[in-house]
């Protein structure tokens, strides 16, 4: 007995010191957790995508920006949020799975005022529109958890596959925009064909200095202009017919889906070919856009600038169909669409199209129509018509 109480007389100052211990890191543990919980608070998030518009098939980076704007380290800061799994990311574990989202799980540990930058290689799977605008922090520790969650605004466009048009049987002269008009119509400013002599109301910055000193200027009429081309203002208009064929029922989504991407993949190349080339066209289709929208009316236009509008209406429309063709048909043909290109792509053509088409017709305009198809469609046709 004596010897147990001088060896718990000896160890006593030492296991007061250790509970003591145990308790002073037991309430700076509390006491930092809880100071982190209002100091995640303060902290700056945002994740953004690195352009605005990418086409399908395309990568991308997602960048993570955490800054901790205190004077204490915070860590183990764990950020998660959802994206769509349409957006694969490279590093996913999960990148096969059928789940719509995909969960993003980032850690950071940060110094006092320290900011730190993540970036996520994403590949645009599919086409559509795609938001970030939310995230939350999750803060973990033994029996305590807090979550903060944090709103910002991140968008992506992602636009139809890009594609050669040698896929599509489409007119040979489309894009022969090179060679000069025979029917007078525009002169264009950057196609220089020689030089004439200047006549009256000729502008200033037509003339050609270096030929006019060649030619030993003796004299106003002995002025050398510039001698332009004319080409021609063409307009195109394209239509796209979502609506599947009446006598047909049962077409498998993942087909008919595979169809339209292939009929927007192709208008998104035209579109942006024809602006490219100073040409107008306009783009119109009866399908339903994420924002409501119960069809596709975008007018006759040219400039550069409408190239990613256009493609924006792409990227949002969904493979529904909002109202029939034929009723598409009829809006532009009350409209004042004349002397124009027209394409419609439809994947059929009965009699309400051909009634639309020749009233287009009337109006001088010429009328290609595009019949969509593919291996998967024709089997499927070939196997509904032996029923």
């Amino acid at each position: 007995m004596g010897f147990l109480f001088n060896l718990l007389v000896e160890i006593y100052p030492f296991v007061v010191a250790v509970l003591f211990f145990l308790a002073a890191i037991s309430f700076i543990y509390v006491s930092y957790y809880n100071i982190k919980i209002k100091l995640i608070k303060k902290l700056r998030y945002k994740r953004e995508f690195s352009v605005q518009g990418a086409f399908e098939g395309e990568d991308i980076v997602i960048t993570e920006t955490i800054y901790n704007n205190s004077i204490l380290p915070l860590f183990f800061v764990d950020v998660e949020s959802y994206i769509y799994h349409s957006l694969k990311l490279s590093d996913y574990a999960g990148a096969e799975s059928d789940s719509a989202m995909q969960l993003i799980v980032s850690r950071f540990h940060l110094m006092p005022y320290m900011q730190v930058k993540r970036r996520h290689k994403v590949n645009c799977a599919h086409r559509g529109h795609y938001k970030m605008d939310s995230a939350c922090i999750f803060t973990k520790s033994v029996g305590m958890e807090k979550t903060t969650y944090f709103n910002f605004e991140a968008e992506l466009y992602v636009y139809p596959k890009a594609i050669e048009f040698s896929h599509f049987s489409y007119p040979a002269n489309f894009m022969q925009g090179e060679t000069p008009a025979i029917r007078m119509v525009v002169q264009d400013p950057f196609s220089i064909s020689g030089t004439r002599n200047y006549s009256n109301g000729d502008p200033f910055n037509m003339i050609n200095f270096k030929a006019t000193a060649k030619s030993g200027f003796s004299g106003i009429q002995n002025i050398k202009v510039n001698k332009l081309d004319h080409c021609s203002d063409r307009i195109f208009m394209i239509y796209i017919n979502f609506q599947a064929p009446p006598e047909i029922s049962g077409i498998p989504t993942e087909i008919y889906e595979g169809l339209m991407e292939q009929a927007f993949s192709f208008a998104a190349s035209f579109v942006g070919k024809a602006l490219q080339k100073g040409y107008r066209i306009g783009l119109s289709a009866n399908c339903r856009l994420d924002s409501g929208e119960k069809f596709i009316a975008f007018p006759i236009v040219g400039g550069l600038h409408n190239i990613e509008e256009m493609l924006k209406k792409m990227a949002k429309a969904q493979i529904k169909c909002g109202i029939s063709f034929s009723a598409l048909l009829e809006k532009g043909a009350r409209g004042d669409i004349c002397n124009a290109e027209i394409f419609v792509i439809t994947p059929y053509v009965d009699n309400h199209i051909d009634d639309g088409i020749a009233i287009f017709k009337k109006r001088n305009n010429s009328v290609t129509v595009i019949e969509l198809e593919n291996d998967e469609y024709n089997k499927f046709l070939s196997s509904a018509s032996k029923i």
